[in-house]
């Protein structure tokens, strides 16, 4: 099995990075992967157009109005003026290619008889589709949302068999390591 995950650093989480290699080093001592295949965490400040989001989520942008207004010199009101602003936001890099990758060589090298990816990231549906031609596919969404648009297919796609679960906390429960594998001892809290 290989295991895909991003590297946590930074210092908006202390822990993260911490708890994020005592875990990985349990999964190792444990024998739960036989790989892992990392990503990263990038830092970066984007600008764009200041925004709220609708009820389906979609943005609208902000126009200037009481008690913000925009006016030029003159005292003219400029009622379509878009407010330009920067944000800082971290971003995952890395770990939707390695899985991809991952899935795509062991599939074509005949390595694996089913596959089973624990995601909902959309940018995986172009490998998912080739995999479901090949082999039994189970998709696992690990989040509170619907499984994205571009994972869901037919269980008779391909070669048949795929399956989708929506991952319940119960299941991350009973699917706890134990708090102590070798000298690597569980982080309080976890």
């Amino acid at each position: 099995m290989v295991f895909c995950t991003a590297r946590i650093s930074g210092s908006a989480n202390s822990n993260g990075q911490l708890h994020q290699d005592i875990y990985l080093r349990a999964l190792k001592n444990s024998n739960s992967v036989d790989e892992l295949a990392m990503g990263n965490y990038v830092s970066r400040t984007s600008t764009a157009p200041l925004a709220t989001a609708n009820a389906n989520g979609k943005p609208i942008l902000t126009k200037p109005s009481w008690p913000i207004m925009v006016q030029s010199p003159g005292g003219t009101q400029h009622t379509n003026a878009i407010f330009m602003v920067s944000v800082a936001r971290r971003e995952e890099k890395g770990s939707d290619v390695n899985v991809a990758s991952h899935l795509l060589i062991d599939v074509l090298d005949n390595k694996i008889d089913a596959a089973l990816v624990i995601s909902n990231d959309s940018d995986l549906a172009f490998p998912i589709q080739q995999m479901r031609q090949r082999v039994p596919l189970g998709v696992v969404n690990p989040t509170a949302k619907q499984t994205a648009g571009k994972l869901k297919g037919s269980p008779t796609d391909g070669v048949g068999g795929h399956w989708w679960y929506l991952l319940q906390q119960a299941d991350l429960v009973a699917s706890q390591l134990p708090a102590q594998i070798g000298n690597v001892t569980r982080p309080p809290g976890w």
